[in-house]
């Protein structure tokens, strides 16, 4: 089951996971960004009762052919592994790089966007306006106020379900939607600290959204292809507000101004360098299959 095409599946996997772990970024984008978002949404789907009954007997050749285990639990596997690896790891840049992380994710989503968009070429109104919607759904989000909320298992498994949905969006990220739910710290402090009541919760949660969210993003895909990526695409550029590079008090601001409210580097330089190798890796992102 392990090949070359299992391991490039992993590591997209691990791509998907770390993306997972930053506020803004949707493991979803990064899915759809490397040409497996449709596999992984028709996999998910396809999970129901008889999945159950045939992992019960051993019967993984049935399995197999349900919910196409060789690319689903690769997949999987690199989510889950990059999540527990890298928590800390993300914590850390962002605490102290975060302008050099989001200029590379913005860059990365903006260029990659466009690509997505260029390759289905648009050319009836209703497409045009289908991305315009996507944008302003996007840009809508990303301006939601954080709640306040209380941390009983009742809502850590509706935060769950509601960030694995999220996940599922590209554009819409499921750390994000954590934040907006007051939950962000708490869970990533959970993982790093390996609450095992928290995480079991959490995961709960999360598997009842799989279960719910990607049977109508795979009907979706089915039925509506085109405008069904149109509209992702069209989240995935005005969700762009949430990743600008050079926040300050949960406001946007152009380098040099950053620097003058925070007399902070605003890394100009570098961050330029980083958007353009950005641009480069999303034209090399199309090659990858």
């Amino acid at each position: 089951m392990f090949n070359s095409q299992s391991i490039a599946i992993f590591f997209k996997g691990v791509a998907m996971g770390i993306s997972d772990l930053i506020p803004g970024i949707s493991g979803g984008t990064i899915a759809l960004l490397l040409g497996i978002y449709k596999n992984f949404i028709d996999s998910l789907k396809s999970i129901n009762h008889k999945s159950l009954i045939y992992l019960l007997s051993f019967n993984f050749n049935k399995l197999d052919n349900q919910i196409n285990l060789k690319f689903l639990i690769p997949v999987l596997l690199g989510i889950i592994f990059s999540i527990f690896s890298f928590s800390s790891l993300v914590t850390f840049l962002l605490e102290n790089y975060r302008i050099l992380i989001f200029t590379f994710f913005f860059g990365l989503i903006l260029f990659s966007s466009l690509i997505i968009i260029s390759n289905l070429r648009p050319s009836e109104l209703i497409e045009f306006i289908t991305i315009f919607c996507g944008i302003i759904i996007g840009y809508s989000i990303s301006l939601i106020n954080p709640l306040s909320n209380s941390y009983d298992f009742f809502s850590i498994y509706i935060s769950g379900l509601i960030a694995i949905s999220a996940m599922l969006l590209p554009g819409i990220s499921g750390s994000y939607m954590l934040l907006l739910l007051g939950k962000y710290e708490f869970i990533l402090s959970s993982i790093n600290n390996f609450k095992l009541d928290v995480i079991l919760v959490f995961i709960l949660g999360a598997i009842s959204g799989v279960l719910i969210f990607s049977k109508l993003i795979g009907w979706l895909l089915n039925k509506y292809y085109r405008t069904t990526i149109f509209l992702l695409s069209g989240l995935m550029l005005g969700a762009l507000n949430k990743v600008w590079p050079w926040q300050f008090d949960g406001l946007n601001y152009s380098p040099f101004v950053y620097t003058e409210l925070t007399s902070s580097n605003n890394y100009f330089t570098i961050s330029f360098i980083i958007f353009i190798l950005s641009g480069i890796l999303s034209f090399l992102l199309k090659s990858i299959k």
